[in-house]
């Protein structure tokens, strides 16, 4: 069953085409008598191609509605000229009507609005009740336009509501490309804060080798141990440097964090103790001084 329903939505113009047949008998039909002769429709010679036409409508209104709505105007004129009255087959044009304000080009519902407005009063001038006086001709005409008017505005409304839900549509495929813009942005902020990241690191512990290096040359020759110390010290800080440089080049390439990856905080002034104490263990003079309380220090400046 969902196969078949599939199907029908892939090939509208089959379903079309289905009920264009069954409005076709059902106005052959109407037109003869149990006996087959024509009843008050006129000739079947003029009927039938007529009714046959406004079937053919019915089929091709999705492929071509704007032609599909002349020619069933065309088939509405003729059908006053050959004085053929209201057949079955003229309920295609009510569906040519919905299916123009629904899916047509605006010209096309505007002139198939018109039309509906005309179509009724026009009968009835052309085929007025004989039995009813001008108030109840122009009655039936009103009522006769509603079905005409209904169509046309079941149609448009389709119409406004699938602009409707297009401009939704459009509005969150935009609102889409602009969280990946901002995704983007953060990103590259990311990176470019990593990358800062990476240069104080670099300066924070090449310092810190640089001071241990010239530490250890100071000693070498009266304080082998701390000299070694000094030694141990640059090796240290050249490993933990190296694994810290590897862990952010590494969110530079992939821009992601490494799950259950090693951290370790960005030096800053709290550290300057252990970068003292670290050249002192060495054998270098160093004196630090604190005057003043100390306040906190803005990140960029640590």
């Amino acid at each position: 069953m969902q196969r078949l329903y599939d199907f029908l939505r892939r090939h509208p113009t089959w379903v079309d085409s289905f009920w264009a047949v069954v409005l076709f008998g059902i106005t052959g039909v109407s037109i003869s008598s149990v006996n087959g002769a024509p009843d008050q429709h006129g000739s079947l010679a003029e009927a039938v191609p007529i009714s046959f036409v406004l079937s053919l409508v019915v089929a091709l209104r999705r492929r071509m509605p704007e032609k599909m709505l002349v020619l069933a105007a065309a088939m509405g004129l003729l059908q006053l000229i050959l004085d053929v009255q209201v057949l079955a087959a003229d309920f295609a044009m009510l569906v040519i009507i919905y299916t123009v304000a629904a899916d047509g080009a605006r010209w096309a519902s505007r002139f198939a609005l018109v039309g509906g407005l005309f179509a009724a009063p026009v009968s009835q001038l052309r085929w007025p009740e004989l039995h009813s006086s001008t108030a109840g001709n122009v009655l039936i005409a009103v009522f006769q336009t509603v079905p005409f008017v209904l169509a046309w505005v079941l149609g448009d409304s389709i119409r406004t509501r699938r602009a409707y839900l297009a401009q939704l549509e459009e509005r969150a495929a935009r609102l889409e490309r602009e969280r990946e813009a901002q995704s983007k942005v953060a990103v590259a902020a990311e990176r470019a804060r990593i990358a800062r990241e990476l240069h104080d690191v670099v300066a924070h512990n090449v310092s810190v080798m640089v001071v241990q290096a010239d530490g250890a040359a100071y000693v070498l020759d009266t304080a082998p141990d701390q000299a070694k110390k000094a030694l141990e010290t640059i090796s240290s800080t050249g490993r933990q440097a190296l694994a810290e440089m590897r862990r952010l080049l590494g969110v530079l390439r992939t821009g992601e964090h490494q799950e259950g990856g090693e951290y370790v905080p960005q030096p800053d002034v709290e550290q300057l103790d252990d970068l003292i104490e670290q050249c002192r263990s060495s054998g270098l003079p160093v004196d630090f001084k604190v005057e003043g309380t100390p306040g906190r220090c803005p990140a960029v400046w640590s």
